[in-house]
């Protein structure tokens, strides 16, 4: 199995797969690879790569939402997810608000909601690239079973950064925290990982995780690169990363995906 993250790995900085990387990807699902797209996005944030890549049929599937959720992308059957609870959702908008942060949910649906009418450039970019949905609603207006698959802060990163110096840590005994994007802080339920979610994809498959291979470039991607032996770190990865994967391949303007797939997979 292959499972990859998609922005500054997948894909270019133009937002494309270079023709090397697509080819690979192609031989190793011909040859029987389960290739998995594994990403902060809403499935419906990357459907266009699914169809580019052929990855449409009932023996396909991605992790979206950073881990939260697994799906069959062929039939839509949700294989696993972990979400935060209506409670967790009204702590983490209590102190987003306290902090000066603009934040949002997501959900499973692919909707985006914030709380504030100052709406966030950052939330607005968000919900463009990946497709979702974006609604502002009070907090006294969410269901009470209402759930997400994660919180975000979407600020500036100057903001953020200060932020999260001042996280209480009964905010970080309960989440799972990660700094996605430099705009971008994603809380989640402890269990939506990339790294949890390669593994639980793969118990449900059969697959051992020495028959994986993953590969990243940033700290989202990092528990999925500790996950398994054959782990693969962009060259345009963030330092951390390639500390802690066993191959460093070249960046992801230059074909450092398909190369390491090559090396790897095909055995080329």
């Amino acid at each position: 199995m292959i499972a990859t993250d998609i922005d500054a790995t997948l894909v270019n900085d133009d937002k494309k797969i270079t023709p090397r990387t697509l080819s690979a990807l192609k031989e190793a699902r011909k040859r029987g690879v389960y290739v998995v797209l594994c990403t902060g996005r809403p499935v419906s944030g990357i459907q266009d790569y699914l169809e580019q890549l052929g990855l449409t049929t009932k023996n396909d599937y991605a992790i979206t939402f950073n881990g939260a959720q697994g799906r069959n992308v062929g039939t839509d059957e949700v294989i696993f997810q972990n979400e935060i609870t209506a409670n967790q959702h009204s702590q983490l908008v209590d102190l987003s608000h306290q902090l000066g942060v603009h934040g949002q949910l997501v959900t499973a649906d692919s909707q985006l909601y914030v709380t504030d009418r100052d709406i966030s450039d950052y939330s607005v970019m968000d919900a463009f690239y990946t497709h979702m949905g974006l609604h502002y609603r009070e907090l006294v207006d969410f269901p009470q079973d209402m759930k997400g698959t994660k919180f975000m802060w979407a600020d500036k990163p100057e903001i953020i950064s200060q932020a999260m110096t001042q996280i209480p840590q009964s905010i970080h005994d309960q989440f799972y925290t990660v700094l996605s994007a430099p705009w971008f802080l994603e809380f989640t339920n402890p269990a939506a990982t990339k790294g949890h979610a390669v593994l639980e994809l793969a118990s449900h498959l059969g697959i051992q995780p020495t028959e994986i291979m993953t590969a990243g470039d940033e700290n989202n991607d990092l528990t999925m690169i500790e996950a398994v032996p054959h782990s693969v770190a962009m060259g345009n990865g963030n330092s951390v990363v390639k500390a802690k994967a066993a191959y460093i391949t070249d960046d992801n303007n230059h074909d450092g995906l398909g190369k390491a797939i090559e090396k790897f997979v095909l055995n080329e």
